[in-house]
């Protein structure tokens, strides 16, 4: 049998790779109604969240982020391409190396992430880029390099079973409570005030 290259971006377009983990209609009402379209939802998860998503991990794990597979279904998959590349030119302006990764391989890692990773909510992404950049798993060698990457996305899945484990157990030993960060508001907090100021910005 002869398979052209045609059938197999057919067959791609068709069966897209994240399908497994299709979101509910109602996960993608909650997104839109949250974040509004595609780039209120870019303005809002910029690098700069990173910070919070690492200041509350059970928030991270825990929250209503969406997942990658939301995203691509929800604004498309370009969408959820450009915004992890918008963290990976964030990785190449912080690492102190000369050779930077250029646009090309930060689409493809993009697409490759989306791939083995849909069920990843965009606050988890934040978080393993902020351990990337606090030198958890190693440091680049001359250039920002795609494997090192792809290798850390593997150590962070790693801790991301044990820790999403912790913080999913009921605490029967005390009542939820919400402790506040050292600048004076939670994650769910700092997120809501970005939306309304993000609304506050398309009303004028």
């Amino acid at each position: 049998m002869n398979i052209r290259p045609q059938m197999i971006t057919e067959r791609q377009a068709a069966e897209p790779s994240y399908s497994k983990w299709q979101p509910t209609p109602q996960a993608l009402a909650d997104m839109r109604k949250r974040y509004g379209d595609a780039q209120g939802f870019l303005s809002i998860f910029t690098p700069d969240l990173q910070i919070a998503a690492a200041r509350h991990p059970e928030r991270t794990y825990t929250g209503t982020a969406p997942t990658l597979a939301t995203i691509a279904v929800g604004y498309g998959e370009p969408v959820a391409i450009v915004w992890i590349c918008i963290q990976l030119e964030n990785v190449n302006l912080f690492a102190g190396v000369k050779e930077k990764m250029p646009v090309s391989r930060q689409k493809e890692l993009s697409a490759l992430i989306l791939t083995e990773y849909p069920f990843l909510k965009a606050s988890e992404i934040l978080l393993f880029f902020h351990r990337l950049k606090c030198g958890r798993y190693g440091r680049f060698y001359g250039s920002v390099d795609a494997l090192t990457i792809t290798t850390s996305l593997l150590q962070f899945m790693d801790e991301r079973r044990k820790e999403s484990v912790r913080y999913r157990q009921p605490d029967t030993a005390a009542p939820a409570t919400t402790t506040p960060s050292s600048s004076g508001i939670t994650y769910e907090e700092y997120l809501r005030l970005k939306e309304q100021k993000q609304q506050h910005h398309e009303h004028e």
